[in-house]
């Protein structure tokens, strides 16, 4: 079982993108950053990465293309999340799990977006927010890289706690107003 040492270690590049810059050159840029420091981070912990997403000139399929302007997909605000499975008491616990399980585990999530090969997904709680990283294993979505951050006005929060608020919470909107940032 993987330490927090490691899993602190991928959370930190995911933080850099919060200072990132608004322009979408500038959020794509550090999201390359953060995918080939989380991956160097997991191949120091021992945990074999999932494989490299494909090269930013290279043509992607239509079905996953998004505008870089917008995320690829924002749920309802208010709109229940789907039900089924327990959520994990830690975000280490997430590693492996299909797309299809983790839906049945938190829901929908609140933003979601295509970068190369590799999915983000982001679940929020009112005290607390889970990155999660998926990339395509044998056909299906598997998540190479989950991690669950506390916002500073929540104060301590433990991750199976935030894993309980992400599964009981409704879906919202990540940012106010059109689901972008302002």
């Amino acid at each position: 079982m993987p330490t927090a040492a490691p899993l602190l270690a991928c959370l930190l590049p995911l933080l850099a993108l919060g200072c990132a810059a608004e322009g979408p050159e500038e959020a794509a840029a550090a999201m390359r950053d953060a995918l080939a420091s989380t991956r160097a981070s997991l191949a120091l912990a021992g945990v074999a990465p999932a494989p490299a997403a494909a090269p930013a000139d290279a043509p992607r399929p239509a079905a996953r293309a998004a505008s870089p302007a917008l995320p690829a997909a924002l749920p309802q605000p208010g709109a229940p999340r789907a039900r089924g499975v327990a959520p994990p008491a830690s975000a280490a616990a997430l590693m492996g799990a299909r797309a299809e399980d983790l839906r049945r585990m938190l829901g929908e999530p609140s933003l979601s977006r295509a970068d190369g090969d590799a999915e983000i997904w982001l679940y929020e709680a009112p005290a607390c927010r889970l990155d999660v990283i998926l990339y395509a294993e044998g056909g299906a979505l598997r998540v190479a890289h989950a991690a669950a951050r506390a916002l500073a006005e929540g104060g301590a929060v433990t991750e199976a706690a935030c894993l309980a608020a992400i599964a009981a919470a409704p879906a919202t909107a990540p940012w106010p107003g059109t689901g972008r940032r302002a």
